[in-house]
């Protein structure tokens, strides 16, 4: 199914408004008509998602205005004396010139100014009149992005006075909360979460997904508490890459649970944590769906696949089947006659992107994403949790609605305004 969510209107969008119409209010209290051009395309170009980024990339902006102003200048005196502006070997020698112009911010590790660069060079250079002065033209298009890029950083800068909420752990889920049906994140959810993130919200996850599939899934979230994964029999730290925490299934237990699985003819998938590294280990498949599984997989650098031959003591976390939904009911009924589920922990469900098929997941008993938050807490030394879910009971906040959703709220429960009641 496509996703059809229609992104909102962003805070950025808003504010390079902001900066556009401030841009415009000042070129008309002091009568420069050009000054509504330059300072406006630089405003525009200088507002960014994130404020550390802003800065970064206004010294770059005020680098490549630097740049481009040198180049046009000298572009200027060079056609003045030729007498060659407004010719043909004029325009040659300013499209010539402007090679070195951007070529200069490159090595200057400006990349980001060469755009602006550019702007300033031609500014300068195309649309200068013979009978000004092109010094003074040089510094009134100088000066003009720089109004501009002064009035992005003020803007983008500006905030309502908000209270941060640090003290707090926020937890949310992944599928069904912060991702798309196509399991990626939306870019208002990726940009919104950073800025939250980087303002000192202590935020986790909690989700069924091993570490793997964590990573991949929030590869562009800067996240730095550990996670909660596997259904709550793990606690990994995404930073250092190791499990703080495992719920270990008794190796007895697993290989019991395994031969049930054998019995009913339905391939299971060990996964086991050794020296921090998921493993994966797997036998002979009895369907496509399942080396379809294994085929989408085995080349994560996350994951490490290894034939069921092989296996010995690693510690096993939980074990995975699955296949039509009719055999593993009779696999869940064949576990309960064995005496397997008062020992165990199962997890039953659906397989969303294979109609028909389901999946069947063994953890450890105690395993469980409230219990392994309360030691994250501890290990943190929070005191206070609210914890995001789609399901009434489930947790403290339920989320409605496209995958946009989670985060507005988690905005508004991090930060809110100076006014509002705690």
């Amino acid at each position: 199914m496509t996703d059809h969510t229609v992104p909102p209107i962003g805070m950025r969008m808003v504010k390079t408004a902001a900066a556009v119409l401030i841009c415009l209010l000042v070129s008309m209290a002091v009568d420069r008509e050009d000054m509504r051009i330059y300072s406006s395309i630089a405003a525009l170009l200088c507002v960014q998602p994130y404020a550390e980024d802003t800065k970064r990339m206004a010294i770059q902006r005020i680098v490549g205005t630097a740049i481009g102003s040198v180049f046009g200048i000298a572009t200027l005196l060079l056609e003045m004396a030729l007498d060659i502006q407004g010719t043909l070997v004029g325009y040659i020698v300013i499209a010539a010139v402007t090679v070195p112009n951007l070529w200069i911010a490159v090595v200057l590790k400006s990349s980001n100014a060469a755009a602006l660069s550019g702007i300033v060079f031609l500014s300068i250079t195309v649309t200068h009149v013979t009978d000004a002065s092109p010094w003074i033209f040089a510094w009134y298009r100088a000066s003009e992005t720089l109004v501009g890029i002064a009035v992005g950083i003020a803007v983008n800068a500006f905030q309502l006075p908000r209270r941060k909420r640090r003290d707090v752990l926020f937890v949310s889920g992944l599928d069904g909360l912060l991702l798309t049906e196509q399991g990626t994140l939306t870019p208002y959810s990726r940009v919104s979460l950073n800025r939250m993130l980087d303002d000192g919200m202590q935020f986790t996850l909690s989700t069924m997904r091993t570490p793997a599939s964590v990573r991949e899934a929030t590869r562009d979230l800067r996240l730095r508490l550990p996670v909660i994964v596997m259904d709550g029999a793990a606690l990994y730290d995404m930073e250092k890459k190791r499990y703080l925490h495992a719920c270990v299934l008794p190796r007895e237990l697993a290989l019991r649970c395994e031969a049930v699985f054998r019995v009913q003819g339905i391939h299971c998938f060990l996964n086991g944590v050794l020296d921090d590294n998921l493993m994966i280990y797997y036998g002979e498949f009895h369907h496509e769906t399942e080396r379809a599984i294994f085929e989408k997989l085995r080349t994560s650098p996350y994951r490490n696949y290894v034939s069921r031959s092989y296996y010995k003591d690693c510690p096993i976390v939980y074990l995975m089947g699955i296949d039509l939904t009719e055999r593993m009911q009779a696999l869940y009924d064949a576990l309960g006659e064995a005496g397997l589920l008062e020992q165990v922990k199962v997890r039953f469900y659906p397989a969303a992107e294979y109609p028909g098929y389901s999946y069947l997941k063994i953890y450890e008993r105690s395993a469980s994403r409230e219990a392994m938050l309360e030691r994250l807490k501890q290990d943190l030394g929070m005191e206070r949790s609210v914890v995001l879910t789609t399901q009434e009971g489930c947790g403290d906040v339920v989320i409605r609605g496209g995958a946009n959703q989670a985060v507005k709220r988690l905005g508004r429960l991090f930060e809110p305004y100076l006014w509002e009641r705690k």
